[in-house]
């Protein structure tokens, strides 16, 4: 039984300081270049994971997401980094461009919107609304540029230095 209880308190010890260090790295970055941290609120995930299978609900609290935002949120705070939380519901299926909701699957984990085409990975597409709404948040509504990755389509009938 004691190594039972071992081996868990080493794999807690783990997960802690992995998030330690990796919330860190984060604020630090933020306020290094000078940028605000907006993330989810991932606070009702606990209640939706009831819906899941015992196998899926076990791998996903061990991930440990509420210790990851708790200590972001902290070291935010600590270091005088603004930080937004967003309402998760529709950041993958609205399009980052024109808002338009109900985009299209392409392909396995893309999306395109049929409105304006913006086509894109359904991960990439919830990171530009978060990022989005996080700036409204703020009071930031940015004008011109569009809120896409950057792409180099130019780059790709340049030959390779071999």
């Amino acid at each position: 039984m004691r190594r039972i209880r071992s081996y868990h308190e080493k794999a807690r010890n783990i997960l802690n300081d992995w998030t330690r260090k990796i919330s860190l790295e984060i604020v630090r970055l933020a306020k290094e270049l000078r940028y605000a941290i907006s993330r989810e609120d991932l606070t009702n995930l606990i209640r939706s994971l009831r819906k899941l299978p015992k196998d899926h609900k076990r791998k996903l609290i061990i991930m440990g997401y509420s210790r990851f935002e708790r200590w972001i949120d902290w070291q935010a705070e600590k270091n005088s980094v603004p930080y937004v939380k967003v309402d998760p519901n529709g950041t993958s299926s609205e399009c980052p461009r024109c808002d338009y909701r109900g985009l299209e699957e392409v392909g396995y984990r893309r999306l395109r919107c049929p409105r304006c085409g913006f086509e894109a990975d359904r991960d990439v597409i919830g990171k530009l609304n978060v990022r989005k709404r996080g700036l409204r948040k703020l009071g930031i509504y940015p004008r011109g540029g569009a809120l896409t990755p950057l792409t180099a389509p130019q780059m790709t009938d340049v030959a390779p230095n071999r």
